[in-house]
């Protein structure tokens, strides 16, 4: 008998006109594309086609480590099995605005992260998508935080924040400089009934280039 489909679960945003970008950043820009083809497309079935711009750093995403290091691997050559397979979901919504998560947050799933090498962090965070808050006070890795997921042999990092860090960056330097891959503005993490789940982030192949938008998902395992 076929294996019965397994309960999924999105992980990420929408990407659109409205979709909150970096103070600074420019909005997500989505225009119509007008056939230019002979006959023209009036004469033709109607067809919608649509061209789209961004900051491959927007929304759900995922940061290479070609991001911070020129020598880095850009997003086109990140392993895929980096990005399938069994992550931890480590629960840290006790965490008030601006806390930093440290080796005490982490160390209770270290026979976990050292087995699945994928951490997902679950901050809650991503209930301020949309408000101002949300890219200046969200929780953050510490450095030693950082070293501690080095240590424990993970290779991709997920979290419900817009960012890993903060300037100076120390968590994106320790964590992309040891070929990790970071994803970034995960959403709808209370949804994932199990602590071990598995997880599904795929970029676009896009050349040579610091990171990409990706639909993650999550399933049981």
């Amino acid at each position: 008998m076929p294996e019965l489909m397994k309960r999924m679960v999105d992980l990420s945003h929408a990407i659109g006109p409205a979709t909150p970008v970096f103070p600074g950043d420019p909005p997500v820009d989505i225009t119509v594309v007008e056939s230019t083809q002979d006959p023209p497309l009036s004469e033709r079935r109607r067809l919608n086609c649509s061209r789209i711009g961004l900051i491959v750093h927007v929304g759900t995403h995922m940061d290479a480590p070609f991001h911070f290091f020129e020598a880095g691997e850009t997003i086109d050559r990140v392993p895929l099995d980096r990005c399938v397979g069994p992550a931890v979901l480590v629960d840290l919504r006790h965490l008030r605005a601006g806390e930093e998560i440290g080796r005490e947050h982490l160390q209770t799933h270290a026979k976990q992260l050292t087995e699945t090498g994928k951490a997902v962090l679950h901050t809650g965070w991503s209930k301020h998508w949309g408000k101002e808050e949300y890219f200046s006070e969200h929780p953050r890795i510490s450095a030693e935080g950082a070293q501690f997921l080095i240590d424990c042999g993970v290779h991709l990092i997920g979290v419900d924040t817009p960012s890993v860090d903060r300037p100076p960056f120390p968590a994106h330097l320790a964590l992309l400089g040891s070929g990790i891959l970071i994803v970034e503005n995960l959403t709808n993490l209370a949804a994932i009934e199990d602590e071990v789940f598995q997880l599904h982030v795929l970029p676009l192949k896009i050349a040579g280039r610091d990171g990409s938008p990706v639909r993650a998902i999550a399933t049981e395992l």
